[in-house]
Order: structure tokens, then sequence, then C-alpha cells
């Protein structure tokens, strides 16, 4: 009898094993990698809190907060990481909510699943803040598709045609009015310095949408 006991707690301890082993094989983990603007008044030490919205289910990050360093400094990306015991399919949305009145410029946001990137975009140029007169309390930040758009800018070669801080958004819209336009974020290539007077500019911008040619800009 005692060796049957025995026998059933070591097949018991393998099961939980392997119930263990499975749960964590189900567990998808997500990162968010949040670019704060550039410009002045952009960065902040306020609190907020955020969700990714797919389209099997939600994921939330709660507040976002790395305790080793200083948040959502001018230009800086911050990374941040959550687990979730379901799939929730395709990435639509990152929603971020104020918890405080010191304002933050989203620039944009991408949302890593495995291997799968997404990126979305802070097309208004709003700022999030809980006081309403200094921005919105709440945003999200939607895919707007699958297309891949570069841009390859020009800029003219005079005196004075450069610049350090123009913080341009592009709408782009189609020939056929019925497919709408679809709108950028930021132009900037991080790391470079853009829009030098002569000087040709690539950008690339995935998760646009997709509107067949391009009327313009």
């Amino acid at each position: 009898f005692t060796s049957f006991k025995l026998k059933m707690k070591q097949q018991l301890s393998q099961l939980l094993f392997l119930g263990l082993l499975a749960a964590q094989a189900l567990s998808v983990q997500y990162q968010l990698d949040v670019v704060t603007g550039s410009r002045k008044y952009d960065d902040t030490d306020g609190s907020f809190v955020a969700k990714v919205k797919g389209s099997k289910g939600e994921v939330t990050f709660g507040v976002l907060d790395d305790p080793s360093k200083n948040d959502f400094q001018l230009g800086a990306t911050d990374n941040f990481a959550a687990e979730s015991d379901i799939d929730i399919g395709k990435v639509n949305c990152v929603e971020i909510e104020a918890e405080s009145d010191d304002a933050w410029m989203v620039d944009y946001i991408t949302v890593t699943a495995g291997s799968e990137k997404t990126y979305v975009y802070n097309t208004e140029g709003s700022y999030l803040s809980s006081d309403t007169s200094e921005g919105k309390d709440k945003m999200s930040f939607c895919k707007q598709g699958d297309a891949t758009y570069v841009l390859a800018i020009t800029t003219k070669d005079e005196n004075h045609a450069g610049t350090d801080n123009i913080h341009a958004r592009l709408t782009i819209s189609s020939t056929k009015s019925r497919k709408g336009n679809t709108t950028t974020g930021i132009l900037d290539n991080k790391g470079k310095d853009d829009f030098i007077a002569g000087a040709t500019d690539t950008v690339t911008l995935p998760n646009l949408k997709t509107i067949g040619k391009a009327g313009c800009i």
C-alpha cells in the first residue's frame, strides 16, 4: 500500500510538472516600444496605464514604468513587457490612459508579439494628460493597415532650405476618393540629421492604410 501511494505521488508530481510546462508554452509575451516626441515639453514624469487590444482579446500592461530609469525623456524609446495566457490575435490598437496631469506626447509605438511587429502612430499630434485642457485623458493608437510606404524626400539645395525642427506628419490621399487617405507619424530617422539642404532622406513607414495610387500629399 505504501509503494502504491508513493507511485501515485510521483504520477501526480509528473502531471503537475507537465501542466506547468503546458501553461508556459501557451503564454504569449508582448512588448511595447514607446517613442516620446522630441519637441520641448513632449517629455513627462507622469503616470500612464496601457493595454493592447487585438482581434481575439486584450493584454494589460498596467502602469508604464521602468524603475531602473527615468522614462519618457525627449526622443527616447522606452520598453515594457507583459505576458498573457491567451493569444490576442492580430494587434489592432494600443490604448493609453493618463493618471496625472503632466502632459506627454507619444510619437509612435511598436508592439511585438513573437516575431510579429505592429506599428501605430500618433496621427493626431495630441498630448496625453488627465487635465483635458492640456490634452486627451485617453487615446487609442490604432493600426491603419498592412501597407508599408517608403518616402524619398528631397530638400531644396539653397540657403535656409534645411530644418532641424519641422516635426512634419503627412496625410497621403488616394487618386480615388473612395479609398480615402492615410496619415503618418513624425517623419524622423532616429540618429540621423534629416532634411539638410540638397539631401534626400528616405523614411520607411509600416502599417499604413492601402490607398492605391497616391494623388496628393
